[in-house]
């Protein structure tokens, strides 16, 4: 993975901190202290999507007259799978904090 803050990449198994459940969950990574997450949302409508296609799927097979409503009720589900993959992305959630370093910058102004 590659974390959005830093830009370090890292690990599954590198994480230690991990926060929330399910769909919620947060982790945190190992370089920057960041603590970052996948979207819920996109996450239930790529499993939601993925059944819906593999159901329409099999009912098209088991039921061969339902091909014309089945096959594109598949097609349609099959994509909103795909670009709800593509744009499910870790983001930060919370950043770690800065130290204050504003003495060191007026030293310089």
């Amino acid at each position: 993975m590659i974390c959005p803050h830093c830009s370090r990449s890292f690990a599954a198994g590198a994480v230690t901190h991990q926060r929330g459940k399910g769909f919620s969950a947060q982790i945190q990574c190992p370089h920057c202290e960041a603590w970052l997450a996948k979207s819920p949302t996109l996450s239930k409508l790529k499993l939601i999507g993925f059944y819906i296609a593999v159901a329409a799927i099999a009912y098209c097979y088991f039921v061969p007259t339902s091909k014309a409503w089945a096959i594109p009720v598949a097609i349609f589900a099959g994509i909103t799978v795909f670009v709800s993959h593509m744009m499910d992305q870790l983001r930060v959630v919370e950043a770690p904090e800065r130290p204050d370093d504003s003495e060191q910058r007026q030293k310089y102004r």
